[in-house]
């Protein structure tokens, strides 16, 4: 199954494409951290069944794009929102996330604002195999039955094999 950090390591390889200038930070943001720059987290993870086999996974990951500030810690609207469509136009083209042997495209793309920062939340979904479950019986490899015939008196025997 396709793990969160493959995601992750997409989405990062994306945004530094685009932005090889700017630092982009994972997992904890550091108090004194660059600016521009990006903070990648990922989001909430919804997991349905779709067969014994098959699973649907919608991920979410979001992507912080941290602005210049000025004086007055204002920002400048053109510029970040010019980021955030490079952002989405980058994630919506087909196949643009590569994320261990899947290529996935963004499903949907939420953009929020506040002060000097914008959201753009990146949700996939695409479908994986269910894990297996652990073997904690042996594995019947074969079997068999002998039997011995009565005289005059039909023999039958049905032998049902199962796979799940």
């Amino acid at each position: 199954m396709l793990k969160v950090k493959e995601i992750m390591d997409g989405v990062n390889a994306v945004v530094v494409r685009l932005y090889p200038d700017r630092t982009v930070y994972t997992d904890v943001l550091p108090e004194k951290f660059e600016r521009p720059s990006f903070f990648l987290r990922p989001e909430g993870r919804k997991i349905t069944s779709r067969t014994s086999c098959i699973v649907a996974v919608e991920q979410m990951i979001t992507i912080q794009c941290i602005d210049k500030v000025g004086d007055r810690y204002e920002t400048e609207t053109a510029r970040l929102y010019d980021v955030t469509d490079t952002l989405s136009d980058a994630f919506l083209q087909r196949g643009a996330l590569i994320c261990g042997d899947r290529w996935l495209t963004a499903d949907r793309i939420d953009i929020s604002r506040s002060l000097d920062v914008a959201d753009v939340t990146i949700t996939v979904t695409y479908e994986d195999n269910r894990p297996a479950a652990p073997v904690t019986q042996p594995v019947v490899e074969s079997v068999g039955a002998e039997t011995t015939p009565i005289e005059g008196k039909p023999i039958s025997l049905l032998l049902l094999w199962c796979c799940f």
